[in-house]
Parts: C-alpha cells; sequence; structure tokens
C-alpha cells in the first residue's frame, strides 16, 4: 500500500503543479490586459486630442486602437477559458488530495491490524508454549 501513497502523492503534486500553472497563466493574462487597457486610454487621449504631430498618423492609429479592441477580446475569452481550466484543476487537486487522505487511512488501517495480527500470534505462540512448559513440567 505504500506504493499506492506515494503514486497518489505523485498525482497530487502534477495536479498541484497543473493549478499552479493556471494561476500564473491568469495572471500573465491579466497584466496582458491591464497593459493593453493602459495603451488604450492613451491613444483614445491621443485621438481625442490630436497634435500636429499626430495628424499624419490618425488614420494608422485609428487602426490601431481596433487592433488592440480585438486583442483585448482574445484576452478576455483566453481569460475565461483559463480561468476554467484553474477551476478544474482545483478540483482534480482537491479530488487527488482526499483520495490520499482515503489511501494514507487505508494504509494506516492495515498496518494497524497487521500489528494486531502479530500481535495475537504472539500471544498463541506464548500461551502456547507456556502450557507445554506446565505439561512438561508436571
Amino acid at each position: 500500500m505504500a506504493r499506492s501513497s506515494k503514486k497518489v502523492r505523485r498525482l497530487v503534486d502534477v495536479f498541484h503543479d497543473l493549478e499552479t500553472t493556471e494561476r500564473a497563466r491568469i495572471s500573465e493574462i491579466t497584466r496582458q490586459m491591464d497593459e493593453l487597457r493602459i495603451a488604450q486610454d492613451n491613444l483614445i487621449t491621443t485621438l481625442a486630442n490630436p497634435s500636429a504631430v499626430h495628424e499624419p498618423f490618425l488614420a494608422l492609429m485609428s487602426r490601431s486602437l481596433g487592433n488592440m479592441q480585438r486583442r483585448q477580446q482574445r484576452l478576455a475569452k483566453e481569460h475565461e477559458m483559463a480561468l476554467a481550466r484553474y477551476l478544474e484543476a482545483t478540483k482534480r487537486t482537491r479530488g487527488a488530495t482526499e483520495l490520499l487522505a482515503d489511501v494514507r487511512a487505508e494504509e494506516a488501517r492495515r498496518n494497524e491490524q497487521r500489528d494486531l495480527e502479530a500481535l495475537l500470534e504472539f500471544q498463541q505462540a506464548t500461551a502456547a508454549q507456556g502450557r507445554g512448559k506446565s505439561t512438561r513440567s508436571s
């Protein structure tokens, strides 16, 4: 059974690593979304108050704003999918942790049972030897 708990422990570790990876992915996507929002806000401000330097590039900046909006939508979808994967990873980790606790409890129960059986065998052997000695000494 000790091998079983080692295998389940490795499984728990793998699921925990997957959960950590998804959490990191969510953080990275959130960071990218924040940066993109800031860049969009700056671009909107520039488009709202164009200067002589920016006027030749207004069409390009407008197109860039559209690209940013599409990128923002893609990131929002990725964020939703990453959240769903994170939730699943969390559930798997929790399930594997519960399984590990069950396996360890079963191992402890079996070890205790083995110890009790060994104790009973020892007591029976001792009692048999005691009876055997008493009959010899008579």
